[in-house]
């Protein structure tokens, strides 16, 4: 049960780890039962992990509604004058309504208040390593190296909010009542139950959402709120406002506009590059050393310095499935004319020079 290939096959998040288990339970009949006993331990584990989250959101509701007092009931003097009494009871009244205005005022602020202090719950996967999530609603997520998630306490019950930096792969719960809506800086994707890639690292000029199955709408928000609808197989790219070289090149983002829907990326080998994360494989195609580098440092936990600038543009192409670092770069330095040294310290250093 802590073997990522089993895991994938009880999430039915890879088709090639779902078929890899089918065939042996095939192969090995012998241990059918017990690898079917394990993937029900495995799927009971993670709802009730769920269950005991969606509780815990529960516990915290009932006790911010519990916490709004009651206004107190006060004891007026009985008058026998009735004149007195009429005057009273016009006061009386007069008092009720500004009691009235003024704690609606106060229940209308400390709503605001409390929304204000709401909290939220953050998930994070560092650079070197990957983390799968179930949220209370069923839905699964699997958070790539460098990333944060975060959820309020609302999700599940009156929303599905998501606020993703960096990457996440999300295997949507059906709920027709409430949309699942990732929010990031470029783009809000809105999907009622299906299978997609986010790709939204603030470091990174491009922010990318990739459909596996199911049917996503895509919010631009630099293009005024532009809709855009994703179908299995098909991605769009924006580039990030905050990215300053990529403002200065509005051609860029003009062939990005007049190409907005694209195809997902596909190796000889039958890879889809945008989520081939997810299989533990690193897949590049005809891009330049400084993009590649980034990657690397996310996934092995590293740090890459380049001794001069003509390194960064060299340009490759490959696919590389649980491969060491050190791996990588000498296949990566036999068709071009670049060496590493190991520069040890905090963060272990690679620099590439000539």
């Amino acid at each position: 049960m802590s073997d990522e290939s089993f895991i994938n096959y009880c999430k039915k998040t890879s088709p090639t780890d779902t078929a890899r288990w089918e065939s042996f339970k095939e192969e090995n009949f012998h241990n059918k039962e017990l690898v079917e006993s394990a993937r029900v331990v495995f799927v009971e584990l993670f709802n009730a992990m769920a269950i005991a989250d969606m509780t815990e959101q529960e516990t915290r509701l009932r006790n911010r509604l519990d916490f709004v007092e009651q206004a107190p009931v006060v004891q007026m003097p009985v008058y026998e004058d009735k004149k007195l009494k009429k005057r009273f009871s016009i006061l009386l009244k007069f008092t009720a309504a500004v009691l009235l205005l003024v704690s609606g005022y106060f229940i209308i602020d400390n709503n605001k208040v409390n929304s204000k202090k709401e909290n939220l719950k953050s998930f994070v996967a560092a650079n070197g390593e990957r983390k799968n999530f179930q949220l209370p609603d069923g839905s699964i997520v699997t958070l790539n190296a460098g990333s944060k998630m975060t959820i309020n306490d609302s999700y599940g019950i009156s929303t599905r909010d998501i606020f993703l930096e960096g990457e996440a792969f999300f295997d949507v719960k059906h709920n027709k009542q409430l949309p699942f809506i990732v929010h990031t800086s470029a783009m809000d994707i809105k999907a009622l139950g299906t299978s997609f890639n986010v790709k939204a690292y603030p470091c990174e000029k491009l922010t990318e959402a990739s459909l596996v199955k199911g049917l996503v709408e895509v919010t631009l928000k630099d293009e005024k709120n532009r809709k855009v609808l994703l179908h299995p197989n098909e991605k769009i790219e924006w580039v990030n406002s905050n990215d300053e070289a990529a403002a200065q090149k509005p051609d860029e983002k003009k062939i990005l506009i007049d190409n907005l829907v694209q195809s997902l990326t596909k190796t000889d080998a039958g890879d889809v590059k945008e989520i081939a994360w997810m299989e533990n494989k690193l897949v590049f195609t005809d891009e330049p050393l400084e993009d590649i580098a980034i990657s690397l440092e996310r996934w092995y936990g590293v740090k890459i310095e380049f001794a001069n600038d003509a390194i960064r543009q060299y340009r490759f192409t490959g696919v590389y499935e649980k491969e060491e670092l050190a791996t990588v770069l000498s296949f990566l330095k036999e068709s071009k004319n670049f060496n590493y040294e190991i520069i040890p310290g905090g963060t272990l250093t690679y620099k590439l020079y000539e």
